[in-house]
């Protein structure tokens, strides 16, 4: 998509980008101790019954690999389409298991090169799509709240895990 100049999504863009900052410097600060760590749930923050058990490093990575996984469902729902039901509880059991030795220096890597690429998607994208809604098994939301609360929100909900763990 062309990128464009609209304010709702160049903010939404600019918020993205933000809570990335703020995620990949946390992640940056994590001691090699504090990687191996069990992380927490933080307090009023447990979405899709998500348990925070798994070691850091690991929350780290499920976060940069998952981004793509939910700028695709984004995309799809502008294209106003159904994206597939997830079964999270079962693809993060498995996703633990398969990165339990991942590095900082991979996660750092992902993050910013998934990063750059979902900053341009989102500033490119027009703003009457933003405002596509879509029945979720959660309720009804819209392409904007969905990267609000889903994209911006799971970066922070799980900096959020992890910060409560260091903590």
């Amino acid at each position: 998509m062309p990128e464009t100049s609209t304010s709702r999504s160049g903010s939404l863009a600019d918020q993205f980008e933000t809570a990335l900052q703020n995620f990949s410097q946390v992640v940056e600060s994590l001691t090699n101790e504090q990687w191996r760590m069990r992380g927490r749930n933080t307090p009023g923050m447990r979405i899709n019954d998500e348990d925070e058990a798994r070691p850091l490093g690991v929350i780290a990575h499920h976060v940069a690999v998952n981004l793509k996984v939910i700028m695709g469902r984004i995309e799809t729902a502008m294209r106003e389409q159904q994206a597939p039901p997830l079964d999270v509880k079962q693809m993060n059991a498995r996703h633990a298991n398969e990165y339990a030795d991942t590095t900082k220096a991979q996660v750092l890597t992902l993050l910013q090169d998934s990063g750059q690429r979902i900053v341009k998607e989102l500033r490119s994208i027009p703003d009457e799509k933003l405002d596509i809604a879509q029945e979720l098994p959660s309720g009804k939301m819209t392409v904007q709240q969905r990267i609000e609360r889903v994209l911006i929100g799971h970066i922070q909900g799980h900096q959020g895990s992890i910060e409560a763990t260091i903590a």
